[in-house]
């Protein structure tokens, strides 16, 4: 379901078709290394043309940033993204993960410094969506963004990593709360 609505047959077809590319360049990665998988090599893995993984994901960094309900014309981030409850969110993130569990590719954001810096440029442009709301909320705009910087990059970023890092042993959650509570003790909240 989207926004209350039940998907249409298209868009589940479409997000299907995103998830079988993303776990085909998945494995690919796993036992090729990320560095010597090519776009060419996924979509003749995965059986699709060249052009379906552009539209979708644009570059191979994009098979980390790409949001599959945007590419079925939905907007997922007011139904995943609550700002009073990042540990919520990042459990709804990874509810939404695929089917090789939560943050699969986590790994190549972290060893891959060209998708590292996809993922950055995705989320400063997560910022620019974050800015109104807060903003909204009676924050200035630039409290406002320095609120979703580190919402994002503090927290959320954060988190990830260490969670990653520690083996992915406990949920993510556990990791967004500590961050918070980190980061409301270290600003006096």
């Amino acid at each position: 379901m989207l926004g209350g609505m039940p998907m249409t047959l298209r868009q589940r077809n479409r997000m299907a078709a995103m998830q079988a590319i993303q776990d085909t360049a998945m494995e690919l990665f796993d036992q090729h290394g990320y560095q010597q998988v090519t776009v060419d090599d996924i979509v003749r893995e995965a059986g699709v043309s060249a052009s379906t993984f552009y539209r979708y994901f644009g570059t191979k960094e994009g098979l980390f940033t790409a949001d599959p309900f945007a590419a079925v014309g939905a907007d997922s981030f007011q139904e995943i993204v609550d700002l009073d409850d990042p540990a919520t969110t990042m459990e709804r993130l990874a509810a939404t993960a695929g089917t090789g569990g939560p943050w699969r590719g986590m790994r190549y954001v972290i060893e891959e410094p060209v998708v590292r810096a996809a993922v950055y440029a995705s989320m400063d442009a997560l910022v620019d969506r974050l800015t109104p709301l807060l903003t909204a909320r009676g924050h200035t705009p630039n409290q406002a963004r320095v609120l979703a910087r580190t919402y994002l990059f503090a927290v959320y970023f954060g988190a990830l990593e260490e969670w990653h890092r520690d083996g992915r042993t406990r949920p993510i959650g556990d990791y967004a709360r500590e961050a918070m509570a980190a980061l409301r003790s270290a600003a006096g909240w």
